[in-house]
């Protein structure tokens, strides 16, 4: 479906870590989005009489269609994050959506592993609520890596549904711990403990470009498939 131009309400903020935050928006005209998991919108920031536009990855499923949350991190003199930044519950925003074909390879025939470096895990969030809530019944893998533990987004909420859920497995990976008695070093290293044969899983990756170039040159040095590897460059 092509792209709708939307104005959404600002709902809920509320801080995921020291510079990321999670911003709920309520959509008003039109009052839903449809979209698949995976998926990004484009924020209209106006910015000295232009509209400057910024895309981000959606964070909530799509069977949450009048809501949305984006998962957003500060950047020093960035446009859209100093926008997002003053913005106050009740505020009105623009967006445009849905965007992109970062999508759950079909049929789902697969167990599913996801692998994340920062706000890379947005549109895997919305990925796995998405299995969840469809009853999803293989094992599904969250591989998530930060250099501090103070940095891992959603981790209560990752945390409380691997134990209601046992199909889920979340391994979080942190790379300088300073009080963390998980695991240890770059989220590849942990995929290739836990993971030793992946011919006949998918593999989906989202972060920097440069983090992902690297996880999957090292997965593929690992054994695993070219054509299992799907990733998004940011979210």
């Amino acid at each position: 479906m092509p792209p709708i131009k939307y104005r959404a309400i600002v709902e809920r903020i509320e801080n995921l870590s020291y510079n990321v935050r999670g911003f709920r928006f309520k959509l008003a005209d039109p009052p839903q989005l449809e979209f698949k998991a995976g998926q990004f919108i484009i924020l209209n920031v106006p910015k000295d009489r232009t509209t400057v536009k910024r895309a981000y990855s959606i964070a909530s499923p799509p069977h949450e269609p009048r809501t949305l949350e984006l998962c957003i991190q500060k950047v020093e003199s960035g446009i859209a994050s100093t926008y997002f930044w003053q913005l106050k519950e009740g505020d009105t925003v623009s967006i445009s959506g849905p965007h992109g074909n970062f999508l759950l390879k079909e049929p789902l025939d697969y167990d599913p592993i996801f692998m994340a470096t920062g706000t890379g895990v947005a549109p895997l969030r919305a990925m796995i609520k998405h299995l969840i809530h469809i009853n999803f019944a293989r094992d599904i893998w969250l591989f998530f890596g930060c250099r501090y533990e103070h940095a891992l987004l959603y981790e209560s909420e990752f945390r409380s549904l691997a134990n209601v859920r046992h199909n889920f497995h979340y391994l979080p990976t942190v790379s300088r711990p300073k009080d963390w008695r998980g695991e240890i070093g770059h989220i590849q290293q942990t995929f290739q403990k836990h993971i030793k044969d992946a011919s006949q899983n998918e593999v989906y990756l989202c972060g920097w470009l440069e983090v992902v170039k690297s996880v999957c040159k090292d997965l593929e040095g690992a054994g695993v498939p070219k054509e299992k590897l799907h990733y998004e460059e940011w979210a």
